[in-house]
């Protein structure tokens, strides 16, 4: 029993450089790299496998001037999905605009010239996050999304994101997203 335990301390040890050598990497503000996404978390998050002279590694993208819907809000599965249609194991470019507060890249994101964050806000998959970003033509793809009702416009009362993550559980109860729904 002790062999055996020793055995797998061994491995464990051997194996945290392989562990701390995936920390995903933040690009650097105003470079543009290029990657395949793997990973989708939310409307408006990814993760992007870019080749780096150490290898391949992972970077963890925040999609800039856009906030989707948060898990459990109403249309956050749509949101996810949408995103994931765009970007999903396709190559993608990413022009960073700097690092977020929980070291991800924030950033510009375009799949074969098309720019994803401007796609979300038009299909009304996300908010434009006007705190961060005064672009009038971010503005306008929100607007006329609204106008059209279409995504999330579709709902009577849509809460944004920062307001639905400022609000107590028993508060966003009643607005939950049901598993598969919407």
């Amino acid at each position: 029993m002790i062999s055996c335990l020793r055995l797998i301390l061994l491995i464990a040890l051997l194996a945290a450089p392989a562990f701390a050598a995936e920390k995903p990497i933040v690009i650097p503000e105003g470079q543009t790299v290029t990657g395949r996404c793997v990973g989708v978390f939310d409307g408006d998050s990814m993760t992007l496998l870019v080749d780096t002279p150490d290898g391949k590694r992972q970077s963890k993208i925040r999609l800039d001037a856009i906030d989707a819907p948060e898990m459990g809000q109403p249309f956050s599965n749509r949101s996810k999905q949408t995103l994931s249609g765009m970007v999903f194991d396709k190559q993608c470019a990413v022009e960073s605009v700097g690092p977020d507060r929980y070291g991800r890249t924030i950033g510009r994101v375009t799949v074969d010239g098309k720019d994803v964050n401007a796609a979300m806000l038009e299909v009304g998959m996300a908010w434009h996050y006007e705190k961060y970003d005064d672009r009038q033509s971010m503005a306008d793809r929100q607007e006329a999304a609204r106008k059209a009702g279409v995504g999330l416009w579709g709902d009577p009362r849509p809460i944004p994101p920062w307001e639905w993550r400022k609000m107590s559980k028993e508060e966003r109860a009643p607005h939950r997203e049901k598993a598969g729904s919407r």
